[in-house]
């Protein structure tokens, strides 16, 4: 009777199979947010052409040239790490400026506030890993 038993146990052992995904790490999510929020304090901390704004990416909003301040946030990325930059502007919608990508499966948002003049600017990167 116990052979059986242990017959039935190691037949249904291995006939009844459960897989679980692993949870994608949070420090994968991590690194690449800390990536975005990099990216962007490094934007602010490049220094202006002009003498009347703090930093380029200011010049730029100032400016108005949206994409050229989101491509320059895009530049200073980590590599293996792609965003689509949004800028909304006091508050408007935000919109996608500079290179735009379809996302991989698992995004990331790191936003920003950079004042310019009157006007308050939110920056948001949705991050991702490439190849993902």
């Amino acid at each position: 009777m116990l052979t059986l038993f242990w017959l039935f146990f190691m037949t249904a052992a291995f006939l009844i199979t459960v897989h679980v995904p692993d949870e994608t790490s949070i420090s994968v999510d991590a690194e690449m947010r800390f990536a975005g929020e990099d990216a962007i304090n490094l934007a602010k901390s490049t220094s202006a052409d002009g003498d009347l704004y703090d930093s380029r990416i200011t010049e730029l909003l100032a400016a108005g040239d949206e994409d050229s301040a989101c491509e320059m946030i895009q530049d200073y990325l980590t590599s293996g790490i792609e965003a689509n930059c949004w800028l909304a502007k006091d508050s408007g919608t935000s919109q996608p400026y500079g290179e735009v990508a379809t996302p991989g499966q698992n995004t990331v948002t790191a936003h920003s506030i950079i004042i310019v003049d009157d006007h308050l600017w939110t920056v948001s990167l949705d991050l991702w890993e490439r190849g993902s």
